[in-house]
């Protein structure tokens, strides 16, 4: 006898033999369970994308407001993920600089980091 995925109860023979749950409860359980993990795992970059975005705006304000210089020991600093962006634009003079949400940035071969804000 097949045992329900979501409770491990005997399915029913009035069930239809490819049935996986012993009822429609257990079915929309699991439903729910599959839906769950999949928006997780839709929106991890997308809260990722925010998170690096929002240092990119502290350390922008930091280098206009005050007049300081940026490196990237400063991103390191706050845990930015080099590896996410949501584009690239390639500069004829610095060349490829890299997009988080509204803002930029570029990395020059000294480490010092150049942050615009998009319009």
């Amino acid at each position: 006898m097949k045992k329900c995925n979501t409770c491990r109860n005997e399915i029913p023979k009035s069930r239809k033999s490819t049935a996986t749950h012993c009822s429609d409860a257990c079915y929309y359980t699991a439903k729910k369970a599959r839906s769950k993990r999949r928006y997780a795992t839709i929106k991890a970059p997308d809260t990722e994308i925010k998170r690096c975005e929002h240092i990119l705006a502290h350390l922008f304000e930091v280098s206009t407001t005050l007049k300081k210089s940026v490196n990237i020991h400063d991103l390191e600093t706050y845990k930015f993920n080099f590896g996410i962006s949501t584009g690239e634009h390639k500069d004829e003079k610095k060349g490829i600089c890299k997009i988080v949400g509204k803002y930029a940035y570029y990395i020059h071969p000294d480490k010092n980091l150049t942050i615009w804000k998009l319009k």
